[in-house]
């Protein structure tokens, strides 16, 4: 799951002569619309790994952390705590060298690539199934591994059909244009469907799976019964830089 892949707004109008990489505000779910920062887990000038924990969101759910895609130094942070921002806007920037770092406070920095922070577009993904809506199903989505990436591979599920799984677990491995990554659900419920296979490919935001809150929903749903009542928008973790 990333921020929407849509360049956010560049953290500087000053000459581009460093190039920077965005960290964004995620979509942690299919409802939300801003975020509210909790904490910062790194300051300007840490240096930051792909898969590193640098924030905490306040979503309209729960709070979540928030890692990056992306290998960097922290140059700036454009939000701070107890502030609020829009999904998809910029929260912070890394540059690849540290001594950049004073240019970009100086005001040079041009957004380079969009260090996209776990979560699947907010957008609705299509229903998996258009008989009657008698269950409430929840869809997780492909997530955007990076600011380029438009589909995603499935390598391999780690959940079955009919798995409970709890908010932070682990459900899917996806091969993207960069690297394999780990992704996660922020939901907790029973998989009722698998809709994409492993080896199979899907859009960026289209539903991978589907959940449901009841175990006794699970027949329900392959029957052809279920509406979409929200999205288990995936977070991923890394698993290779």
């Amino acid at each position: 799951a990333a921020a929407p892949a849509a360049a956010a707004p560049a953290p500087a109008a000053a000459p581009s002569d460093v190039e920077v990489i965005e960290i964004f505000m995620p979509a942690l779910s299919s409802t939300m619309t801003e975020g509210k920062i909790s904490s910062w887990l790194v300051n300007v000038g840490d240096k930051v790994e792909a898969g590193d924990m640098v924030l905490v969101v306040e979503s309209d759910k729960a709070d979540m952390d928030v890692e990056t895609y992306e290998e960097g130094y922290i140059a700036q942070i454009l939000v701070g705590e107890g502030e609020t921002s829009p999904v998809g806007a910029a929260v912070a920037v890394l540059v690849e060298n540290e001594a950049d770092i004073a240019a970009v406070q100086a005001g040079g920095g041009a957004p380079a690539a969009a260090a996209a922070p776990a979560a699947a577009p907010a957008a609705a993904a299509p229903a998996p199934a258009a008989a009657p809506s008698d269950v409430e199903v929840i869809e997780i989505f492909m997530p955007a591994l990076s600011s380029t990436m438009t589909e995603g591979k499935i390598s391999s599920w780690l959940v079955n059909v009919g798995d409970k799984v709890e908010a932070g677990d682990m459900v899917l491995v996806v091969e993207s244009d960069k690297a394999d990554m780990d992704v996660e659900t922020y939901e907790e419920g029973y998989i009722a469907q698998i809709l994409v296979g492993e080896g199979e490919t899907s859009p960026v935001g289209a539903a991978v799976a589907v959940l449901v809150e009841n175990e006794a929903d699970i027949a329900a749903v392959q029957a052809g019964g279920g509406a979409p009542a929200a999205a288990a928008a995936p977070a991923a973790a890394p698993a290779a830089a």
